[in-house]
């Protein structure tokens, strides 16, 4: 019986000092994961102050942080920390804070090259550089990086690395996008990532004397990409260098025609403007988004602006602007009337507010807000719309003669020449009307307008082999213009 209780006994003491040295090594665990834990959270870089900010950006920042804080040794929670003061223009604190996500992660490349983008922002070409360098050698078929090293190589002068940079794009397909969120528009590529590699050895190709060369890849480029007005413009230069005018010209005219230079559109660069909350970063990427191709795109990013700092009254005027762009005078003019209250004294604005009206043939208004506006900005602009709305309203002799003072103060106004030249037709002042689409079409060979107006003056005249070179060469430009190949079928009769 004592034998039994001495093994009882044993037993009891053996589990108790296993219970013991189990709680002991939890307690340590603990202790060591809880250190690990602060250590971390000491890493991230402290919250600026953000007292001046508008309190979406804020409450954005502060949130990612409490997050971070909360999971310092998730490579994902501080992520999503950097990609907030990235995305909000807080660079030192986005550089910082990515160099503990690339631990964090074993240096994923995804944060490297996040890190690079805000060294870039600030000024930091050298370290912008060696990040792309370094997602180049871990993510070789990640295209938008071998690009931006091409760009980053060509401007320190370095030729053959940029080469081989921007020839590793040609080599790789076009990088996936995300899907548009509810809510968000698509943000449309005005040319694929190969264009604007090709643009970047056409570049190199000029500056070593090599004209001939970059007219053969840029031809190539336009035929596949026939709104990248970069291309055409240095297209325009290729030919200029080698002697062949006509055709310079011409690739200058479709480069005019065009939209101006749009920045790749860089998938990971999207995921950061959806992430901002920074009107200033906000409204940046929406200038840089052509109206014609990402109009939906910049609506949206200048109403995001409006949403986060509902009194920013750059935001206020250019989402009215472009609301009047796109013929949407009913939503302009309440974003108008608010931005006046805002800034009360600018005349442009009281302008575009004039055209608003006018657009929405509220002409009796329109001309009164408009002759305002001249008070304080006498500007051809300005005068050409007063112009518009005589004519409106029939009173023709006037709005020639404010069209003939948006000239005096522009003589190239096209809108302003055009609407002359149909004036003095309308008066039967054939030789005047004459002159203003002949300085027209000198100034813009592609305006099929104004080559068909002509054609039809020239028709009127009697002069009939004139009248037939000018609507050939409206359907030259565009072929299916009706009224030029109706001028065509008077001549035939």
């Amino acid at each position: 019986m004592s034998r039994v209780r001495g093994r009882l006994t044993d037993r009891r003491s053996w589990r108790f000092w296993a219970a013991v040295t189990l709680a002991g090594a939890a307690a340590v665990y603990v202790g060591v994961s809880e250190a690990r834990q602060a250590a971390s959270a000491a890493r991230l870089p402290a919250l600026p102050d953000l007292s001046r900010q508008p309190p979406a950006l804020r409450a954005h920042v502060t949130e990612a942080d409490r997050a971070a804080r909360a999971h310092p040794t998730s490579a994902e929670a501080v992520g999503a920390l950097c990609l907030a003061y990235h995305a909000d223009l807080l660079y030192d604190q986005a550089e910082r804070c990515y160099a503990v996500a690339e631990q964090l992660s074993g240096f994923a490349w995804r944060w490297t090259y996040y890190r690079a983008l805000a060294q870039g922002a600030r000024g930091d070409a050298d370290g912008l550089a060696a990040g792309l360098r370094r997602v180049v050698a871990r993510a070789p078929r990640f295209s938008p990086a071998w690009w931006q090293l091409g760009e980053m190589e060509f401007k320190a002068g370095r030729d053959n690395r940029a080469d081989e940079a921007w020839r590793r794009v040609l080599a790789l397909p076009e990088p996936a996008r995300p899907a548009p969120s509810a809510g968000s528009p698509a943000r449309l590529a005005v040319a694929p990532i190969s264009a604007y590699a090709t643009l970047g050895l056409a570049r190199l190709a000029m500056a070593q004397g090599h004209a001939d060369r970059a007219r053969e890849m840029l031809e190539k480029t336009t035929a596949t990409a026939p709104r990248f007005g970069p291309a055409f413009r240095l297209l325009g230069s290729a030919y200029a260098a080698l002697g062949r005018a006509d055709e310079a010209a011409r690739a200058v005219r479709m480069a005019d025609r065009s939209p101006a230079y749009d920045p790749y559109v860089d998938p990971m660069i999207d995921d950061l403007v959806r992430e901002s909350r920074s009107s200033t970063f906000l409204l940046q990427q929406a200038a840089s988004a052509d109206v014609s191709t990402n109009g939906a795109w910049r609506e949206y990013l200048i109403r995001r602006a409006l949403e986060f700092d509902p009194d920013n009254t750059d935001a206020l005027y250019e989402l009215a602007s472009l609301l009047r762009i796109l013929r949407r005078y009913d939503e302009a003019l309440p974003l108008l009337d608010r931005y006046h209250r805002l800034v009360p004294g600018d005349f442009q604005a009281l302008a575009d507010t004039g055209r608003c009206l006018s657009g929405l043939q509220r002409f009796a208004e329109a001309e009164g807000v408009l002759r305002r506006a001249l008070e304080g900005s006498d500007d051809a602009n300005t005068r050409f719309d007063l112009g518009l709305v005589l004519d409106r309203v029939g009173r023709f002799a006037e709005s020639v003669a404010e069209y003939q003072r948006a000239l005096d103060r522009n003589p190239n106004h096209r809108d302003a020449l055009n609407n002359l030249g149909v004036a003095f037709a309308r008066q039967g002042r054939l030789k005047e009307a004459a002159r203003q689409f002949e300085h027209l079409a000198a100034i813009e060979p592609d305006n099929a307008d104004a080559h068909t107006n002509l054609g039809a003056i020239f028709l009127t005249q009697g002069a009939d082999a004139r009248a037939e070179r000018e609507f050939a060469a409206a359907l030259d430009i565009s072929p299916d213009h009706a009224l030029a190949r109706e001028g065509m079928r008077k001549l035939k009769r």
